[in-house]
């Protein structure tokens, strides 16, 4: 289980990981997947649970582990 609990610590967690450069581009993908804008997310996505993980499980099926 991921110990991240909102969406702006996935979003710093995945910068750092992959650099600016790849995030706009992944970020892009995670909100077509899923409909929750990593770069802005919504006030009512960025702390739910639900949305985190269903971010957190995207990112892990694209390759991406958090």
């Amino acid at each position: 289980m991921s110990s991240l609990r909102d969406l702006d610590e996935v979003a710093a967690t995945l910068l750092s990981s992959v650099g600016q450069a790849v995030f706009g581009p992944l970020s892009t993908r995670v909100l077509l997947r899923t409909g929750v804008n990593l770069r802005s997310p919504r006030p009512d996505q960025k702390a739910d649970p639900t949305a985190v993980a269903k971010v957190v499980a995207t990112l892990g099926d694209m390759g991406y582990r958090l």
